[in-house]
């Protein structure tokens, strides 16, 4: 009897342990898993860190304003870039008190002519670099900056010549008289080109086309001088003839494709030239 009374007696705290224990071992599994998630990046993240990405997101909206992101203006930062920037380099006026101070100085009149094409003062830089080559004139790389000055020159008379065209068709066609608002009898708008003669605007396209043409020649011609200072070099006859294809100028261009051929007959790129040199023949 004293022995079943201890096995029951067992079996009643063994019982007492399952169901006593079962609410703190729960209780421990639900400590334990937040225990690991708070382990966790992602969850820690989630639930510890949500001011973070306030704070990144002011960070990013402050750094958009600042700097001008997805805006049409200048942002801060563009602000102290064109500030810094804009320190260093020489202005005009220095310049060309540079080039009075050493006339006969040619890196002075090279550095006027870099201001000039920094302020898209083409005219201006196409003097100072003349000058620079006559001071060394054996440099090809000057008369090869010329030659680019004179077709850009080339273009921006071109563009001149298309306007003043595009001027001319438009001002042919104007509106009826009293078709447009009007206030106290006078139009309230008014055709910007109506003051403008058809002759004007003929004109202005003849010199404009004029200048083009020039300024091809004269950019064909600066780069004769540099095909002048490098006579055995086929790649500076093959870039010569290419200039004069695009400045028109058929007969240098094929002068120089044939000089091209006798320098270089086998090189990757005779056949090109031997093309090339076909179809202006044909014209």
């Amino acid at each position: 009897m004293a022995r079943i009374d201890k096995r029951r007696a067992k079996g009643t705290q063994s019982n007492a342990r399952r169901v006593t224990s079962t609410p703190a071992t729960r209780a421990r599994r639900r400590g334990g898993g937040t225990a690991v998630e708070d382990t966790m990046f992602f969850p820690r993240l989630r639930r510890h860190t949500k001011w973070m990405f306030v704070a990144l997101a002011l960070v990013f909206g402050v750094g958009f304003v600042a700097f001008g992101v997805g805006a049409g203006g200048t942002g801060i930062g563009d602000i102290f870039r064109n500030h810094q920037s804009g320190g260093g380099a020489p202005s005009v006026k220095s310049a060309l008190a540079a080039t009075q101070k050493r006339p006969d100085d040619p890196k002075a009149w090279q550095e006027l002519a870099n201001v000039y094409r920094t302020k898209n003062d083409t005219d201006h830089a196409i003097a100072a670099q003349i000058r620079y080559t006559e001071l060394a004139p054996k440099d090809p790389d000057g008369f090869r900056t010329l030659a680019g000055d004179y077709f850009d020159q080339a273009r921006q008379q071109a563009t001149i010549a298309q306007n003043s065209q595009i001027s001319s068709a438009y001002s042919g066609s104007q509106s009826p008289a009293g078709s447009g608002p009007t206030l106290n009898g006078k139009p309230l708008f008014t055709d910007p080109l109506a003051g403008i003669s058809p002759s004007e605007q003929t004109s202005a396209y003849t010199t404009a086309l004029q200048a083009q043409s020039t300024a091809l020649q004269d950019a064909v011609s600066a780069y004769q001088r540099v095909a002048a200072l490098s006579p055995n070099d086929p790649n500076v006859q093959a870039e010569l003839g290419s200039n004069a294809v695009q400045a028109g100028n058929t007969a240098v261009a094929i002068k120089a494709f044939k000089r091209y051929l006798q320098l270089a007959p086998d090189s990757s790129d005779a056949p090109l030239i031997r093309r090339e040199l076909k179809q202006l023949t044909k014209t």
